[in-house]
């Protein structure tokens, strides 16, 4: 057998774990799937793929849970995946290398965060995920979000792999969301509890807050994240800029938001950071600074929200024409937006329009 394990904890996942666990299975990896309490057909369908399928009670804890499936473990070379993932490619090589001359460091591979719009499955963003590791080495820790954590030390090394992963833990159904906030936010309620002064919490709870639109509590969690002493070079914490600037501006705190102006210079090399920027400019109606960040945004390599350096400055600069009454060139920009459902939509009007 591969002296790599693959590990999984899973809850009545009997729609989607097949896909994950079929994904991995051609690859010869041994498969540990953990089952913390399913009433469905989770086990049954998981002993189709996996090498062990364990039981594990649950105690509101999931890195309790993803270090019980790292012992169970035959293998020390741990690849994480969630049962709403799956495979889009993966480099078996790369991994073998990796193991034998970086065994110290942490494998990041792209995880592409997929919803459905118009029953269509689109790209969302995104980001990078740490999934390749030695248990001998590293665990997690946090009740819930969990993270990587060195047993040792501090720091993380991590290099991207050149693996892919899809996701589709972000596309629910009203009903999935409301409980999924719910769960989430009592976990991270709890956890708080015990450390007030960790940052990367409040993120989690904003985004928590996110999941049922309420902004404006998300907009007091991520205030309270970001009045730390932080990194801005940690990709939780850019995460957390963002989100907080969208959320100021779904709540119509527009004025607010221009303070991003001091952090500029911090922030700057993510491509989502300068669009949001050409945003808080636009809703503030100053046109002329919107379109420079729109035209800075495009093409800065660095960006984690899909079309945040490309089609998306290109389609809110056509808004911006059409709001200054310039309608040649706001379909212009339009056109240049590709299949992206609003300026398709803006450009049919307009034509119709002009016909």
């Amino acid at each position: 057998m591969h002296p790599i394990s693959v590990c999984i904890i899973a809850k009545n996942e009997e729609k989607r774990i097949e896909k994950c666990l079929s994904s991995i299975k051609p690859y010869g990896f041994e498969i540990v799937v953990v089952d913390t309490g399913s009433t469905d057909r989770t086990k049954e369908i998981a002993g189709k793929y996996a090498d062990r399928v364990l039981d594990f009670v649950w105690c509101d804890d999931f890195s309790a849970a993803r270090n019980f499936s790292l012992r169970a473990a035959s293998n020390n070379w741990i690849f994480m995946l969630d049962c709403d993932e799956w495979i889009k490619k993966i480099d078996v090589e790369e991994l073998n290398y990796f193991r034998k001359h970086l065994s110290n460091s942490v494998g990041s591979v792209s995880r592409e965060n997929i919803v459905t719009e118009n029953g269509i499955p689109v790209l969302n963003n995104t980001d990078n995920t740490e999934r390749f590791f030695d248990r001998r080495l590293y665990h997690y820790t946090g009740m819930i979000h969990e993270q990587l954590t060195p047993k040792r030390g501090t720091e993380i090394t991590a290099y991207l792999l050149q693996t892919t992963i899809l996701h589709t833990g972000y596309d629910m159904t009203d009903v999935e969301r409301a409980a999924k906030y719910t769960r989430n936010f009592t976990l991270l309620k709890k956890q708080l509890e015990g450390e007030p002064e960790n940052p990367y919490l409040y993120y989690q709870l904003g985004k928590s807050c996110e999941i049922i639109e309420d902004y404006a509590t998300a907009c007091d969690y991520y205030s309270k994240g970001l009045s730390f002493d932080l990194n801005p070079e940690l990709a939780y914490v850019q995460a957390m800029v963002v989100s907080y600037g969208n959320a100021l501006l779904r709540t119509g705190q527009q004025e607010a938001a221009l303070g991003f102006e001091s952090i500029y210079a911090a922030f700057s090399p993510l491509a989502d950071f300068v669009y949001l920027m050409g945003n808080i400019y636009k809703e503030n109606q100053m046109y002329e600074q919107a379109f420079e960040q729109y035209q800075r945004a495009i093409g800065i390599p660095l960006c984690r929200q899909e079309g945040a350096n490309s089609f998306l400055p290109v389609y809110q600069t056509g808004e911006i024409c059409e709001i200054l009454g310039n309608i040649p060139a706001a379909m212009s920009c339009y056109q240049q937006c590709g299949n992206f459902a609003p300026a398709v939509k803006r450009l049919e009007i307009l034509r119709s329009l002009n016909n």
